[in-house]
C-alpha cells in the first residue's frame, strides 16, 4: 500500500475504527471545546480527518482551528447558536453539508439520532484549495447551512462507502476525495453554488416530524408513498416533491436507506441471525435485503457483520 507523502500522515494504511460508546455530550451552554470528539469511526489522512458518526443525538459546543463540515446522511433537526447568536432551529437535508470555517463559536443540539459524517480540515489546507477555486473572483469564509449539488452528493456518499466498505483505508485515495469535496466548496464560497430546491412545494416542519417519526416506528411494515402522503394530507404527487426539497431524498430512497441503517444496527449489535433481519427491516426477502445493502453500504450484510459485529457471517 501506498503511504502518505509531502507531510501528511506517513503511517501506512490502516482499518476505519469503531470507536466504543462514549458520552456524546460536550453541554451546549458551556464552554467550547477546542478539538473535535470522536464519536464514531476515524480515519486520518493528513490534513484531514474523517469521523463518521453512527445514528446518534448529542449536544456540543465548539471552537475550532479547523475548517469543519457535517454531512448527515438523513434529514437532521438541529438546534444551534452561532458566536453565541439566538437558538434556531436547522433543519439539514439528507447528504447537505453545515459548513464552518475556523474560530466560529458554535453551539448545537441534534434532536434526533442521525447518522452523520464529519470532516475536520486543515485550515491553510483548505484555503489553498479555495483560493484555486476561486480565481480572480471573491471569496470569503462564512457558515454555510445545507449546502448541497450534485458532484458534492455523490462525493459524501463515496467517502462513507470507502469508510464503510473498503478492507482498509488508503490515506491517499482518502485525500483525493477530500480535494473534491473541498472543491465543490470552493465554488459555493466563489458564487457558484447550485441550490438544493428545485420547486416551490413544501411541507411544514412539524408534519416532517411525523412522517419522519411514522418511517422510523413502522420500518417493517409496508410503507407507501400514497400512504404517506395521505398522512400529511397532501397529494401524492405534492408530497413526493416536497419531501424530496425538505430531506434531499425521495420517499421512497429515504424509507430504504432507513432500512439499511436498521439493518446495519441489528448486524453490529445484536445476535439474531441474519436470515431474521429482513422481515424486521421491511426487506421482502434476503437477496432483497443483501442487494440492498451492498449498493448502499459497499459490503454484504454477512462481510459487515463480520467487521463491525463481531459475530461469524450467518
Amino acid at each position: 500500500m501506498s503511504k502518505e507523502k509531502d507531510g501528511g500522515d506517513k503511517s501506512p494504511s490502516k482499518r476505519f475504527h469503531l470507536k466504543a460508546e462514549e458520552n456524546r455530550k460536550v453541554l451546549f451552554d458551556g464552554p467550547p471545546v477546542t478539538t473535535m470528539p470522536e464519536w464514531g469511526g476515524v480515519a486520518d489522512a493528513g490534513p484531514v480527518k474523517f469521523v463518521l458518526h453512527p445514528p446518534l443525538d448529542f449536544e456540543l459546543a465548539y471552537r475550532v482551528q479547523e475548517y469543519v463540515i457535517f454531512v448527515p446522511y438523513a434529514p437532521a433537526f438541529l438546534d444551534i447558536s452561532v458566536n453565541d447568536g439566538p437558538v434556531r432551529r436547522l433543519m439539514g437535508p439528507a447528504g447537505s453539508a453545515f459548513i464552518v470555517p475556523p474560530g466560529c463559536l458554535v453551539r448545537t443540539r441534534m434532536a434526533e439520532p442521525v447518522e452523520f459524517l464529519c470532516m475536520i480540515v486543515d485550515a491553510d489546507y483548505a484555503e489553498g484549495i479555495f483560493q484555486q477555486v476561486a480565481k480572480d473572483r471573491v471569496w470569503a469564509p462564512e457558515i454555510v447551512e445545507a449546502f448541497s449539488d450534485a458532484g458534492f452528493t455523490n462525493l459524501q456518499k463515496e467517502v462513507r462507502r470507502s469508510l464503510l466498505g473498503d478492507p482498509v483505508v488508503e490515506p491517499t485515495y482518502l485525500r483525493a476525495l477530500t480535494d473534491a469535496v473541498l472543491a465543490r466548496i470552493g465554488c459555493h464560497y466563489a458564487g457558484s453554488a447550485v441550490a438544493l430546491r428545485t420547486s416551490n412545494e413544501t411541507i411544514s416542519p412539524a408534519t416532517l416530524r411525523r412522517i419522519l417519526a411514522k418511517i422510523d416506528a413502522d420500518l417493517a411494515e409496508d410503507l407507501t408513498v400514497a400512504a404517506l402522503a395521505d398522512e400529511a394530507g397532501l397529494s401524492r404527487s405534492h408530497f413526493t416533491r416536497a419531501f424530496l426539497n425538505e430531506t434531499g431524498q425521495s420517499p421512497r430512497d429515504f424509507i430504504l436507506n432507513r432500512r439499511v441503517a436498521r439493518a446495519r444496527e441489528l448486524l453490529s449489535s445484536t445476535t439474531i441471525p441474519l436470515a431474521d433481519i429482513p422481515s424486521l427491516t421491511g426487506f421482502s426477502s434476503q437477496a432483497h435485503l443483501s442487494s440492498a445493502f451492498k449498493r448502499i453500504v459497499g459490503v454484504s450484510p454477512g462481510r459487515y457483520r463480520q467487521s463491525f459485529g463481531g459475530t461469524p457471517e450467518s
